[in-house]
């Protein structure tokens, strides 16, 4: 008999903080994740059920290897009203986030932050999406999609 979970099942991303890229006040490296401290306040959207993602792809660059990391977030376009605030899109496509990934195991990953860049390779907008749906039940949604490139994985946030 499988466990029952105690998580709401939500693509492979449960939830997401978004910090600005400046946020991160101390962060301590080990083997196992990363142990960090934010000093200025994240933004959270709830996410629709079944459609967000997180995916680290290694590409090779002329012989570099290379780890793109993408977080693909979708929420109902009514709820997601900080995703289309100015200041946040200009603060995600120039200065670039930060993000705490909440995993549907409970796990916590640092993305847009790493041991050897800091906060100098941050998610930066890709897209953002606004859609009204193709019929008159379907609700309307936001999908935000965030980049980065470094070269390592992300790590744990202990």
């Amino acid at each position: 008999m499988a466990a029952k979970c105690s998580y709401k099942p939500i693509g492979g991303v449960v939830s997401v903080l978004l910090y600005p890229s400046d946020s991160v006040g101390t962060a301590l490296f080990s083997t196992e994740g990363y142990e960090v401290e934010f000093c200025k306040a994240a933004i959270e959207v709830e996410l629709l059920d079944d459609s967000s993602y997180y995916e680290e792809k290694i590409e090779n660059r002329g012989g570099i290897l290379r780890v793109s990391h993408t977080l693909h977030l979708k929420a109902n376009r009514l709820i997601a009203e900080q995703w289309t605030d100015n200041d946040f899109l200009e603060q995600a496509a120039t200065d670039g986030l930060i993000a705490d990934v909440k995993m549907n195991d409970g796990r916590h990953l640092l993305v847009g932050y790493s041991k050897n860049y800091g906060d100098e390779q941050p998610l930066r907008l890709e897209y953002l999406i606004s859609s009204s749906g193709t019929s008159p039940s379907e609700q309307p949604t936001a999908i935000l999609q965030l980049v980065s490139m470094d070269t390592e994985f992300s790590q744990e946030i202990l």
